[in-house]
């Protein structure tokens, strides 16, 4: 082959080296725009490197292109949809090697019928010979793992396709127990996951459901089990749910400064989470740290007026404190907010119980009691105030 012949091929086949991630990538995200309602992240040059990037919108795509010739990093596609059906995610992952093979399949019927010099016969060949390298490179499947730059771990297409077919059973549960989830038939949905997690536990959404289903009847055990689990694999993507959710099960644990803990860090990301102020609130209350606790529960009451939880735990710490006209106004106005809240009436109750008036005491423990069985320390306050009666 002559030099300039050479040189001209390896030049076209570089610059389509360029060209070919484009087409591959909008394979994915043309589809992925059609059968989704939300944007469409595509990374050109990089794995999902969003620094020091060309950025451009075009509706929801969202695109970002770095441009290195000598140290390209191939691309990817992300759909912002949270929850992507099998055919859905079949679809867009097949199309983009399959846009490879169409453009390589005009270029080649473009060369048979046009009639070009040899130059324009060799870029369109270096264009073909790109498509179909892309196309082979991606459609079979590949074990060694692809890092993107959040540290995530995916395959190429070809991989992910036998992965779809692989577990496309624990898919089809995964949809049912969405069904039943929210049916708010959570008994369902939660044995339903469990047979999603025995053959597949590499997705979040996963873990979240079958936690929160499990909190729900109140099936503690397992809500630590598949929390524990989950912490190992996704802590760094925890949402506010998430810490909500596991400080709730190690708080029904005893675990108070572990919930501490947690919610301590969830604070770092959402300072002004209402809930996981008043959380954090709350298991302070449980360990008899009430100057503190009010401090946090000052907060939620600041953000939050009409938040009942805040007002509650706060009377609690108060009455703790010996501060028992100024606790007994935030108890009653919790209930103004929310005249069905067990915790209150029980902590109405301790309010008379520190007044000495036992039976009115006693009323309000019952009342707690029959709206929530499981108001905590509920059946010890009624224990302890029968004595005094």
């Amino acid at each position: 082959m002559p030099p300039t012949v050479a040189l001209i091929f390896m030049l076209s086949l570089l610059t389509f080296r360029l060209l070919t991630t484009v087409i591959h990538e909008l394979g994915h995200a043309i589809p992925a725009l059609l059968l989704t309602k939300d944007k469409v992240s595509v990374y050109m040059g990089s794995h999902g490197n969003p620094e020091k990037s060309i950025h451009f919108k075009i509706g929801r795509l969202e695109c970002y292109f770095k441009f290195n010739l000598f140290y390209w990093r191939g691309g990817l596609c992300v759909m912002h949809t949270k929850e992507i059906s099998l055919t859905t995610n079949f679809i867009v992952t097949i199309s983009g090697p399959l846009l490879s093979l169409i453009v390589a399949g005009i270029t080649i019927l473009i060369m048979h019928y046009g009639d070009f010099n040899d130059v324009t016969t060799l870029i369109l060949f270096a264009l073909t010979f790109s498509c179909i390298l892309d196309f082979l490179n991606n459609i079979f499947p590949n074990r060694d793992a692809i890092e993107l730059h959040d540290g995530t771990i995916t395959n190429n297409d070809g991989m992910q396709l036998v992965n779809m077919f692989k577990y496309r059973n624990a898919h089809k549960k995964y949809e049912e127990s969405v069904h039943y989830f929210n049916n708010k038939e959570y008994e369902k949905a939660a044995e339903t996951l469990e047979e999603v997690l025995a053959s597949r536990n590499d997705h979040e959404v996963f873990y979240r459901l079958i936690i929160y289903s499990n909190l729900m009847i109140k099936k503690y055990d397992k809500a630590k089990k598949y929390q524990e689990e989950f912490t190992e694999k996704f802590l760094d993507s925890f949402e506010v749910a998430d810490y909500i959710n596991a400080g709730i099960i190690y708080g029904h644990f005893t675990a108070y400064e572990k919930s501490i803990d947690l919610c301590t860090k969830a604070l770092k990301s959402f300072e002004n989470d209402v809930t996981i102020l008043n959380n954090r609130g709350y298991y302070y209350g449980l360990i008899d740290k009430h100057t503190e606790a009010i401090e946090d529960l000052d907060k939620v009451i600041a953000l939050d007026k009409k938040y009942a939880f805040g007002w509650n735990n706060r009377g609690f710490s108060k009455l703790k404190l010996g501060q028992l006209e100024e606790g007994l106004k935030d108890i009653e106005k919790s209930l103004e907010l929310d005249p069905e809240n067990g915790y209150a009436y029980r902590n109405l109750g301790l309010y008379h119980f520190y007044k000495k008036d036992y039976l009115k005491a006693l009323q309000f423990y019952e009342k707690a009691f029959k709206l929530d069985p499981e108001t905590h320390k509920i059946q010890e306050y009624i224990e302890e105030v029968n004595l005094h009666i």
